[in-house]
């Protein structure tokens, strides 16, 4: 694959020409290659969670898995300072805060009262990331590649003033 016209032309020979041009890269242009790659896994995995996890009577479960940035964490700042980039997927508060009920089992209540019995776990949650690690990691690739390509273009352009 080529970018730009022969005298600057941008080839993929594999992963250390890859390598090259991302280091060759400005920051800003690193950073958003890297979310932009980051993003299209954690949908990829946050799909799977969602289709893996077991349908309630309200089906609040399945809609409370959400995917959230690290510039959305708590401690965003500190992480970018740090040059963390990640995706966090769960369930989120209030419709699944029971979520670790459901994936781990608990121990069964029965009109308030514990009892010895023990509800088991459905184990969906590390199953379905389990399933879908080849496809995440695909994901990333291939929308890292395609990012890079078009930072690759952006770099090249001037900077109209």
């Amino acid at each position: 694959m080529s970018v730009g016209d022969n005298s600057q032309s941008v080839k993929f020979m594999g992963i250390e020409q890859m390598k090259k041009q991302f280091d060759a890269l400005p920051g800003t242009l690193q950073r958003r290659v890297l979310r932009q790659a980051v993003a299209a896994g954690g949908t990829a995995l946050a799909r799977a969670i969602r289709r893996a996890t077991p349908k309630g009577e309200t089906g609040n479960l399945k809609k409370a898995v959400k995917k959230k940035p690290s510039s959305k964490w708590r401690s965003g700042r500190q992480a970018a300072s740090k040059g963390i980039i990640g995706t966090t997927i769960g369930h989120q508060r209030p419709q699944g805060a029971h979520s670790h009920l459901v994936d781990q089992g608990h121990k069964a209540v029965y009109w308030g009262k514990a009892s010895t019995d023990r509800v088991a776990g459905a184990n969906y949650f590390y199953k379905a990331v389990g399933r879908v690690k080849g496809e995440v990691r695909a994901k990333i690739t291939t929308k890292a590649k395609a990012a890079l390509v078009k930072a690759i273009t952006k770099s090249l352009v001037p900077k109209k003033r």
